[in-house]
């Protein structure tokens, strides 16, 4: 009886050493199944936040793949199998990842063209497009399950082209969009996603040999397909913007410039910068939603090493050192292209130069038409003025008595006579046109009666000076 009872315990003993065993086994699995904090990464790494899911993404090689909520703060492993036609190296350094919806990535060609899928644990070709190599440094982003890309370098020049990938179609097309103005060519610009809204700040319009940066800020609203430019980047924000190495396939809230970490906030138009030394080190930064949590990768000064953290976003925001505005409305001169400056230019001097005609014209007019009998001062010169008024108060003078308001030392008389004559037609012709009489009948000249050598200027006895004019 007491052997029977021996062996029966003995048997519940090593029932429970197995149950043991393998719950020590399981354990062991499911830790497998999870980093802490965080975890080493290569400089491949692709990071994104999946909003559908509310999670972290990291994929860094060809076997498994890493994910995290926001504020659990741990990292749980994920196999795969991929079944990519290129080697994985060559598909890792030549795409970028993005979020689709809930445990679907896309991994789309960073020149716009092929595109793998990571979908029930299978990543896989899914297009039957190619490399383009046409949108280098565009801005790509998901919307409703399709990818977007604007602009980009390719064929040694930049574009505004706007593509999209159907999945249904497994192609590529463009964008057809319902605005007149768009944007203009660039490669590289900041970018960020918000709802159904796309914003582009500023960006390079030539080559990476020769670069020009652009200064304007749009926005693209993907319901009504409509282009709209909202202002002028903030000058603060676009000198610091030409110095950074942008991670541009990152829309995000959140970015970094040296030692500082900026914050973006389109719908209210500001950006804040936090200064904080760890972001001397940090290569790439993912942000999640309201930029609540950021995930980034840090490198370590003393090695290659990269490690991959999530954290509290206030944490990291060490200290405030100021709150700006993103973009200033533009100035009306500042909404046409430079190459419309010329024929503005030629336009509105052609405008001017008929308007300053029209008024002298009009001017003319009054003139001719005014058929006064007396004249004013502000019609003449002030030496026609004198001789008209000298003229006038004795009703008639020896033509030779003028002589004295032309003459000059050395001055011949025939050159005398001619500057006299000259100045005596003037007055006829300005006497004529505001009297609108004729020529002839002005300032009649006659033989003197005695000497006919000399000649007699006569004032006409119906027009009339208005000396109270002087």
């Amino acid at each position: 009886m007491k052997n029977g009872i021996k062996m029966i315990n003995q048997k519940r003993l090593n029932r429970l050493k197995r149950m043991q065993k393998m719950l020590i086994l399981c354990l062991v699995l499911v830790l497998s199944q999870l980093a802490f904090g965080q975890f080493k990464v290569s400089e491949r790494a692709q990071l994104v936040y999946n909003e559908h899911e509310n999670q972290f993404f990291v994929l860094d090689d060809s076997s498994h793949y890493w994910t995290q909520k926001p504020g659990s703060k741990h990292w749980i492993k994920h196999s795969y199998v991929y079944l990519g036609d290129v080697p994985f190296l060559e598909m890792m350094n030549t795409t970028r990842v993005l979020a689709m919806s809930k445990n679907k990535y896309y991994f789309a060609h960073e020149s716009c063209g092929t595109v793998y899928e990571l979908s029930h644990d299978t990543l896989k070709r899914i297009d039957r497009s190619f490399p383009h190599r046409n949108q280098y440094g565009a801005p790509m982003f998901a919307w409703r399950g399709s990818v977007f890309m604007f602009g980009g370098y390719g064929f040694f020049q930049v574009k505004n082209v706007f593509t999209r990938y159907v999945p249904t179609a497994q192609e590529w097309f463009e964008v057809n969009t319902k605005s007149k103005e768009l944007p203009s060519a660039r490669s590289a610009p900041l970018f960020y996603v918000e709802k159904n809204k796309f914003y582009i700040l500023g960006g390079m319009n030539r080559d990476h040999l020769n670069d020009g940066y652009l200064q304007d800020t749009w926005m693209y609203d993907l319901t009504s397909k409509k282009w709209q430019k909202l202002g002028e980047l903030n000058k603060r924000l676009s000198q610091d913007l030409n110095q950074v190495n942008l991670n541009i396939n990152l829309p995000n809230g959140v970015f970094r410039m040296s030692n500082k970490l900026i914050e973006l906030n389109l719908g209210e138009n500001k950006w804040s910068s936090y200064e904080n030394p760890l972001a001397l080190n940090m290569c790439k930064i993912v942000s999640s939603k309201k930029n609540k949590y950021l995930m980034y990768v840090l490198s370590n000064s003393n090695n290659r090493d990269l490690e991959v953290r999530v954290q509290n976003f206030q944490d990291l925001k060490e200290m405030k050192i100021g709150e700006y505005q993103i973009f200033q409305k533009s100035s009306i001169f500042n909404q046409f292209p430079q190459e419309d400056y010329l024929w503005i230019s030629l336009i509105m001097n052609f405008f001017l130069f008929s308007l300053l005609f029209y008024i002298r014209r009009i001017q003319k007019l009054k003139f001719l038409h005014r058929a006064q009998k007396k004249l004013i001062k502000s019609d003449f010169t002030k030496s026609e003025w004198e001789i008209m008024c000298m003229i006038y108060k004795h009703g008639e003078m020896e033509l030779s008595a003028l002589n004295e308001y032309f003459n000059e030392v050395g001055l011949s008389y025939e050159t005398l006579k001619k500057r006299r004559e000259t100045f005596v037609k003037n007055v006829r012709i300005k006497i004529a046109l505001v009297t609108r009489k004729p020529i002839e009948e002005i300032l009649v000249e006659t033989k003197h009666s005695v000497d006919k050598r000399m000649k007699i200027i006569h004032w006409n006895d119906d027009i009339e000076l208005d000396l109270d004019s002087e």
